[in-house]
């Protein structure tokens, strides 16, 4: 069985949390980590490139869409699921424009971040 990692960005404690329990309860041999911030999240990936980046929108300073931004603007691969509370035509069109592989909005059941999280980490 082969061991996917997994980055989750939000700068929300709970969040982080909530998100990390989902997917171990999903798959014990994921190598999970979280960063609270684009910044620490990019450091994270100069030093290893996930398979799956779950990332939430709204964060201070930087935001999801810059990340992602710099993310595709560095040709990383790696998959992304985009976690937002605020839903717009013009956000739809921007994580549309980014190439992002998955779009949901908060709350999001669990049942379907897990879903989605294996999709995203099939061959």
């Amino acid at each position: 069985m082969t061991l996917h990692s997994v980055l989750i960005v939000d700068d929300e404690d709970n969040q982080r949390f909530v998100v990390e329990q989902a997917l171990r309860g999903l798959a014990y041999d994921w190598f999970i980590t979280t960063a609270s911030s684009v910044t620490e999240a990019l450091a994270s990936i100069a030093c290893h490139v996930p398979d799956l980046i779950i990332t939430d929108y709204n964060m201070p300073h930087l935001n999801g869409l810059d990340l992602v931004a710099q993310i595709r603007q560095r040709q990383i691969d790696t998959r992304i699921i985009f976690m937002t509370a605020y839903s717009s035509p013009e956000l739809r069109q921007r994580v549309e424009r980014l190439n992002i592989d998955y779009y949901i909005t908060k709350p999001v059941p669990l049942g379907d971040l897990r879903r989605l999280a294996a999709a995203a980490l099939e061959p």
